[in-house]
């Protein structure tokens, strides 16, 4: 079995969704817009913006405004928290104790690593490159694209060992 077939059989069968990155907006700068719900499903955004820097709320504003992904926010007059997301048949609203809640994190362009900032997303200043995470469910990071493969393949090959 070559390569290509072992990645297609992954990314197939794989309980963790493997997203390909959805282009919305306009302009010649862009920043990802990395989503996982706590049912395992991962959405990306590719979103182009006009100026040269976006809040990491109006990276929704994008998304909403060309998709059917919606948000619930709450202002609880120290700004504005994302309390819910909703995308196709994936939705998780609300804090449910532990981790169930929208856990935020953050990637600059030329960096290695996700972290959590100490701000939210309406006071996130988002260049070119940048990337946002959201995770609700479990505290990340947000794992890169390459670690979502291998995650799949251990699933797959220990489904394969059970059968």
């Amino acid at each position: 079995m070559n390569l290509v077939c072992v990645i297609a059989v992954v990314a197939i069968t794989s309980s963790l969704a493997i997203a390909i990155p959805i282009d919305v907006g306009t302009g010649d700068n862009s920043a990802g817009l990395y989503i996982e719900w706590s049912d395992g499903y991962i959405a990306e955004f590719t979103v182009n913006f006009e100026d040269e820097t976006i809040t990491g709320l109006g990276m929704f504003d994008i998304v909403e405004a060309e998709t059917t992904l919606t948000t619930v926010r709450e202002d609880y007059g120290w700004g504005i928290f994302i309390d819910g997301i909703t995308y196709d048949s994936h939705s998780n609203i609300g804090f449910g104790g532990g981790e169930d809640w929208w856990h935020y994190w953050i990637k600059n362009a030329g960096e290695q690593e996700w972290t959590a900032p100490a701000y939210g997303a309406v006071d996130r200043i988002v260049s070119s490159g940048d990337s946002d995470g959201w995770i609700y469910g479990r505290a990340g990071p947000v794992p890169e694209p390459s670690m979502i493969a291998l995650l799949g393949l251990g699933g797959l090959l220990l489904r394969k060992r059970r059968a």
